[in-house]
């Protein structure tokens, strides 16, 4: 049995009130050696043992009336106690191991429940900015939406050439200014460009740039169709998800300066996001919004809306699996039950006289597969 270990004394007799020291199982009791060579003991039959500390290892042992503590946190101190008192003491120290093990248990209870409670403001806290920029970025005026589409626009690369044949891009603009007196933003304008490519595609920017794909109006089988495409994508600009992805994507010190209205971050995030491939990443939320503000847009352009869930049936049907991440078909989630939605909503619209759009259709398919015979030159 290990006889000296390393300890010490608290004691009202000493200068300090404490002092280090060899603390030793002795046969009379547990004593202890300062360094100045005062030494200290107490009997087994008096001893009562407590056990804390920092680290809830250290061994207390104290007599009667708490004048005398002698103390260790040795490794071995309390299994030797225990053989040298002849288990006299064994009772203290299992109670008193089980009252620091209790104590440890609430500790580890309360420092859990407040890092829980910290998480909890934390997140809380993070959440409530993000939704607290997600109004300040609805509240911002529309002007703030032109001029990030704008820089957007410039800074894209688009896939194709633009179409300069009128026959086809007046057909677009004659969509476009149909739909246009019902967007849900009054006075706003839609500028539309057609870009010669094979790919099955059309986005909008935030404040009203529409960009659609010759591979798109290709697909589509009649002009309604093409204005289903461009009502949804319209609805995207009204109702301002390009902005809300642009909020979104801030992170949270950036979405604290837009509080207190600094739309740099905004504007930098804005370029940044618009023009990469994920254009049409928006949201399962915001497309289905799109598309029944499009249906909306329809009904009160006095366009049939039917065009757009046979749009979504061609483009399922046809289309399903075309290459490339610029495709409006692969970037527009669960073809099927947005075919069903929009169905279901139409029924529920109220009786209307469709007027039909004054497209030649077929003249725009064959300007369209004469590309770029009908291009003008040196324009």
């Amino acid at each position: 049995m290990q006889t000296i270990y390393s300890g010490g004394v608290f004691s009202d007799s000493l200068p300090d009130g404490r002092a280090g020291g060899e603390v030793e199982l002795a046969p009379a009791g547990v004593s202890v050696r300062c360094p100045d060579g005062e030494s200290f003991v107490i009997p087994y039959r008096d001893c009562q043992v407590e056990m804390g500390g920092y680290h809830g290892r250290m061994i207390f042992c104290r007599n009667p009336d708490r004048s005398l503590t002698i103390y260790s946190d040795d490794s071995k101190f309390r299994r030797d106690l225990s053989l040298a008192a002849a288990g006299t003491l064994d009772n203290q120290l299992a109670i008193s191991h089980r009252q620091r093990r209790s104590e440890s248990r609430r500790s580890l209870f309360y420092a859990s429940a407040f890092l829980l409670a910290l998480a909890v403001l934390v997140v809380g806290g993070y959440f409530g900015i993000r939704r607290a920029a997600k109004a300040a970025v609805l509240a911002l005026p529309t002007s703030v939406d032109e001029q990030i589409g704008n820089a957007a626009m410039k800074s894209m690369t688009l896939e194709g050439p633009p179409v300069k044949d009128r026959v086809v891009v007046d057909a677009m603009q004659t969509i476009v200014d149909r739909l246009a007196p019902a967007a849900a933003i009054p006075g706003l304008k839609f500028n539309v460009q057609v870009v010669e490519s094979p790919t099955v595609n059309a986005f909008a920017l935030p404040g009203g740039h529409i960009v659609i794909y010759t591979g798109l109006i290709e697909s589509a089988k009649t002009p309604e169709q093409v204005a289903a495409v461009l009502a949804h994508e319209m609805s995207h600009v009204t109702l301002r998800h390009g902005l809300q992805r642009v909020g979104q994507s801030l992170g949270v010190w950036a979405g604290l300066t837009l509080l207190i209205g600094d739309v740099s971050g905004l504007m930098g995030a804005g370029v940044d996001l618009f023009h990469t491939a994920s254009i049409n990443h928006y949201s399962r939320e915001h497309e289905n919004e799109a598309d029944r503000e499009g249906v909306q847009m329809l009904q009160a352009a006095r366009i049939d809306p039917a065009g757009m869930p046979q749009f979504f049936s061609i483009m399922a049907k046809d289309h399903a699996e075309l290459p490339g991440i610029f495709t409006w078909v692969s970037t527009h989630p669960d073809e099927a039950s947005r075919i069903a939605d929009v169905k279901a909503q139409i029924a529920n619209l109220p009786p209307q006289e469709y007027r039909p759009l004054d497209i030649d259709w077929a003249e725009v398919q064959t300007h369209l597969h004469n590309l770029p015979a009908n291009q003008p030159q040196g324009e």
